[in-house]
């Protein structure tokens, strides 16, 4: 089975409601749409010759997302590749708002637009959908304990039909709401439909109702899973629709490059790419785990490990506590030279390619080249904090940040920061949880933040557990 006819299933049973809808039932209501400008012919060729595909996406966690200097994202992975297969460059434009997109597209301000997104009948007049990349199913974003709050709004539901007077929110051109319209007309108008406003993600509704802020929401089942292990809080295994095509969408007069993409999707090398680029941006098991309790690393033989000799002749140069530097490292690779990571960092400093071979080391290189590449990096990392981050022992965890996602990440945390009128030179409390706040696109769109969505649990969560290893290594009797 190829991967485009992958079902993404929890085996739920679909209610006996959507079962009638083929059956006779009213029609589906109509969403009022808003007025698109004509397409303006602009295909293949024309591509080509300008030398770069034009690709219109969100900033979010599967989509795209810079991650330690690098863009990261399933569809730019994708794109990117299908660029690259027509011998052009990539560029790239973020936007959060699907309409927006579908007119930019139409106006030629972009080429392609892939961001999980759905295919249905009202879109189809617009634009040209592509071979579908995968499917999923909408799903209801619920409190797991219904009642939290002792209001019959926040009832556990567990079929549909007991959505009746309840209240979901959802952005008003989303296919999520053309759904909640469609159910409303079996179920009497009932349900209370909440225009979300246009600021706020899916990622921040599902986010909002974990908080107990709005009572219900809908996302996509795929996005779902990715969502589940920070959201325990929540439940979200009621399908309200059959399975959905997600797919990429191009002017409806673009021909040429849709059957070139569809081309290329067919080919069984691009079948076995995209197969694994989903599982690298939606498998559970490739992320990192976030448990925040301390698990002290295994110390034998009077040694943290095989590089005590090298990491203290380093940590010289670096003018660090070896410890310091040994608890960076163990964090990152556990002392595997081997180590590789879903991203490409690879060896014992878990360096990026592209990071690597700046600072002198390439994966054919020894351990010891690594190491020495590696406090290379962060020595750079650190003369670009100095003069910002005075304090040297708060200068190390801006440092560790860096190191982990990229320091433009870190600089958007300060400038958030400095809105909220919180200190930017001091780490835990403030520009650390400014960090945090980089999930939420209120704030990683907020004046003054430059580099977007991050997935900003993973750098958070590697400051804490260095700085709780190096002080695990400094009450070691080492010699």
């Amino acid at each position: 089975m190829k991967f485009s006819r992958i079902h993404i299933v929890f085996g739920l049973l679909l209610p006996a409601l959507f079962l009638l809808a083929s059956c006779g039932q009213p029609e589906k209501p109509e969403v009022e749409e808003p007025a698109y400008s004509p397409p303006i012919s602009f295909d293949l060729d024309s591509i080509i010759m300008r030398g770069k595909l034009v690709l219109l996406t969100e900033n979010s966690a599967t989509s795209y997302y810079l991650y330690r200097g690098q863009a990261k994202g399933f569809d730019h992975d994708m794109v990117k590749a299908f660029a690259k297969h027509i011998g052009v460059k990539l560029e790239v434009k973020l936007l959060d708002d699907v309409d927006q997109m579908f007119e930019m597209l139409n106006t030629g301000k972009g080429d392609l637009i892939a961001t999980n997104l759905t295919v249905t009948n009202s879109r189809k007049k617009i634009v040209a959908f592509s071979a579908p990349v995968c499917t999923t199913r909408q799903v209801l974003v619920q409190p797991r304990f219904g009642g939290i709050k002792g209001d019959s709004l926040l009832s556990f539901i567990s079929d549909t039909a007991q959505l009746k007077g309840k209240e979901v929110w959802a952005h008003r051109y989303s296919v999520f709401y053309e759904r909640l319209m469609l159910m409303n007309s079996y179920l009497d108008d009932s349900i209370k439909i909440q225009e979300a406003p246009g600021e706020l993600s899916t990622d921040d509704l599902i986010r909002l109702v974990s908080e107990g802020e709005i009572s219900r929401t809908i996302t996509d089942e795929n996005l779902a899973q990715l969502q589940q292990a920070d959201n325990p809080n929540l439940d979200m295994s009621l399908a309200i629709s059959n399975e959905e095509e997600i797919a990429w969408a191009m002017r409806s007069n673009s021909s040429r490059l849709l059957e070139e993409v569809n081309n290329w999707m067919a080919e069984e090398s691009t079948q076995k790419k995209m197969k694994k680029t989903y599982s690298k941006y939606f498998s559970q098991i490739e992320r990192m785990n976030y448990n925040p309790v301390f698990v002290p690393p295994i110390v034998s033989d009077n040694r943290i490990s095989a590089y005590d000799e090298i990491l203290k002749q380093q940590a010289v140069e670096l003018g660090w506590d070896w410890r310091l530097l040994a608890a960076l490292i163990y964090q990152e690779s556990r002392f595997n030279p081997r180590a590789k990571s879903w991203s490409g960092a690879f060896g014992l400093m878990q360096l990026m390619p592209e990071t690597a071979r700046r600072f002198g080391c390439d994966t054919s290189q020894l351990e010891v080249e690594n190491i020495k590449a590696g406090v290379k990096y962060i020595q750079f990392l650190d003369r670009m904090w100095k003069d910002k981050i005075i304090d040297p022992d708060e200068r190390v965890k801006f440092v560790l940040g860096s190191y982990n996602i990229g320091p433009g990440h870190i600089f958007d945390a300060r400038a958030i920061a400095r809105n909220l009128s919180k200190p930017d030179t001091v780490w835990e409390n403030n520009v650390a949880e400014c960090l945090l706040l980089k999930m939420q696109s209120p704030y990683y769109t907020m004046e003054g933040v430059k580099h977007g969505y991050c997935h900003a649990k993973e750098p958070y969560q590697f400051v804490i557990k260095i700085m709780n290893n190096f002080r695990y290594y400094q009450g070691l009797k080492l010699e």
